[in-house]
């Protein structure tokens, strides 16, 4: 079962990417419409099982259609300059990290390193983030952790949060963070005490994560829905 937000979320991506891509190989900007309108199309039929609720898929393709056209946004995309290396663009870059002790590696993608060296991720929101939000995102310690496992230095141990919101007029924002080694110390700590717990058979409730509803996780009536 997937959520309108994800597919929204993978549309989104992927028409920055492409749209990046092709400035970058092309030396022109495509049209970024035609490429949301494209990537929407394929995105959500290739997702067959969308609880769509009481929203309609045509509500969020016009969502999106605003928002990628939107000239901060447009101005945004047009300033970004990928690296590129002996594998070509570093766009939704796979990584791999191996924690000892971890028998099976941890897998992610990045979605952008531009040409400073610096990796970054594009998100959409309902609402604009806090620096706070952003500094407290385990996301980045996982990449810079990969990263630096594959021999390639970040400065500063840097990254980039490319955030959009959502709103009737999207708020634009780059938010910059400096990590710190002890920070990637910690997530290998932290990695560890989780696979000790699969180990163990030990699963910790995780009410935060949007699959804790009844709609989506079918344990939810033995969980949370015990008193109803």
């Amino acid at each position: 079962m997937s959520t309108p937000a994800l597919v929204f979320g993978s549309a989104f991506h992927a028409t920055i990417e492409n749209y990046i891509e092709h400035k970058h190989k092309e030396r022109t900007a495509p049209d970024i419409a035609e490429l949301w309108n494209s990537n929407w199309r394929s995105k959500v039929e290739a997702e067959k099982n969308v609880d769509w609720g009481a929203e309609q898929p045509d509500d969020h393709h016009k969502d999106g259609l605003r928002i990628v056209t939107n000239k901060d946004v447009v101005s945004l995309v047009d300033s970004i300059r990928p690296k590129v290396d002996d594998a070509g663009l570093f766009m939704e870059r796979k990584i791999t990290l191996n924690v000892p002790g971890v028998p099976v590696p941890i897998i992610g993608y990045i979605d952008i390193m531009t040409a400073d060296g610096v990796p970054g991720d594009f998100k959409t929101a309902s609402m604009a983030w806090t620096d706070q939000k952003a500094k407290e995102e385990l996301q980045p310690v996982f990449y810079l952790a990969a990263l630096n496992q594959l021999g390639i230095t970040v400065p500063r141990l840097a990254f980039r949060h490319y955030v959009i919101t959502k709103a009737k007029t999207p708020k634009v924002q780059v938010i910059e963070h400096h990590h710190t080694w002890n920070e990637i110390f910690w997530l290998f700590e932290l990695i560890k005490s989780v696979w000790r717990g699969i180990e163990q058979e030990v699963y910790p409730l995780n009410p935060g994560a949007w699959l804790c509803s009844p709609k989506y996780c079918s344990f939810w009536g033995n969980c949370r829905g015990r008193g109803m």
